[in-house]
């Protein structure tokens, strides 16, 4: 973002929420808090490599972390070589140097399991999808150890088998990817994120009809959870609710029924008005039906509204860019505001070519 914003509006991204005194009081964990929660990944890497030549080979539990954080910010850089040729140098991470056993009065696996999926998803990065298939089944098959034990590593399966569904999807192995969605919705019969999402997955690949037939069966799931539920639930039916319209906004959109669409998406909004997908889609919704001088306006009001959220999605300011070259007199200089104001808040991470400049 250098080349179109001038110096003095340019953002820090070190340790700019900290000062001197409170920067040297700071302990490592608050460091690489403040520097994450930021977006500080160049800043990141610096000071993890210090802090990995800094601390003695023994500690290696503290230098296991350190390396996770070290390799996070590499490949939220989009330095994914370099990631892949310093996890190497780590070895085996379930070799013996990495298990509790070899410490007093501890058992287990030093290595996070964050590590491992970082790992994984490294391998798609590299464009070795299969590889990163491979080693989610893996972890898939870990978690299946506990799976029965804990709710947080029931959900940690789930979101697993979702990459492996988008990875699938990105292979264009749709009879693979609809395969493994169907699995999943009789794995968990009763999650309607799961069930919606293999609705959707038939309306990308232009299914209509089995779209149609998942999504009905979801309203059903919906009508007995309704009944079913408790006072205390009132917050899981509005958002059961949520996914029913989006459901049926999609549909819409597919059909080509963009006002019918429009209406659905403006009813999310109105529970949800930080809600991303639905912002982006009544927008383009818009864009088809001729309504340029609300897509702006309202795309404006979010981002400036949420501009943690809103103002650093990478699609939503291509929206933006792409709406003000249809409509806006003066395109260039809009998008240099946008990008100087995307700047306070999006990471290093973030895709400058999203700003059409």
């Amino acid at each position: 973002m250098f080349k179109h914003i001038p110096a003095e509006q340019r953002v820090l991204r070190d340790w700019n929420a900290l000062t001197e005194a409170e920067q040297r009081q700071a302990s490592r964990t608050e460091i690489l808090h403040e520097l994450t929660i930021n977006n500080s990944w160049r800043a990141m890497t610096r000071y993890t490599r210090s802090q990995i030549l800094a601390t003695p080979p023994d500690r290696i539990p503290e230098l296991i972390n350190l390396w996770y954080a070290r390799l996070l910010a590499l490949v939220k850089l989009g330095e994914f070589e370099m990631a892949q040729a310093e996890l190497d140098q780590l070895g085996d991470l379930r070799g013996l140097q990495y298990r509790y056993e070899n410490y007093p009065a501890e058992m287990g696996c030093i290595v996070p399991f964050e590590l491992f999926v970082l790992k994984a998803r490294l391998q798609g990065h590299l464009g070795d999808i299969y590889e990163a298939i491979d080693q989610l089944y893996d972890l898939i098959m870990r978690c299946k150890k506990v799976h029965d034990l804990c709710r947080s590593w029931q959900d940690l399966t789930g979101q697993l088998h979702l990459m492996v569904l988008n990875y699938l999807v990105e292979l264009k192995d749709f009879p693979s990817a609809t395969r493994h969605g169907r699995e999943l919705a009789k794995k968990y019969p009763h999650d309607i994120n799961f069930n919606s999402g293999l609705g959707r997955l038939y309306l990308q690949l232009g299914d209509l009809e089995r779209a149609e037939e998942v999504f009905k069966c979801v309203e059903d799931m919906v009508k007995g959870h309704q009944t079913q539920s408790e006072g205390n639930q009132a917050q899981a039916q509005t958002h059961f609710k949520l996914q029913l319209t989006m459901n049926r906004a999609l549909l819409a959109v597919t059909q080509g029924q963009w006002l019918a669409a429009k209406s659905a998406f403006e009813e999310v909004l109105v529970q949800e008005p930080e809600n991303l997908a639905a912002t982006n889609n009544l927008v383009v919704c818009e864009l088809y039906a001729g309504q340029l001088n609300e897509a702006i306006p309202r795309l404006e009001r979010l981002m400036f509204a949420y501009p943690t959220s809103a103002g650093t999605s990478e699609p939503l300011v291509f929206n933006m860019a792409t709406l003000y070259e249809l409509r806006t007199e003066g395109s260039l200089q809009k998008k240099q505001q946008m990008m100087v104001e995307v700047s306070k808040w999006a990471g290093d991470q973030f895709n400058v070519s999203m700003f059409k400049m």
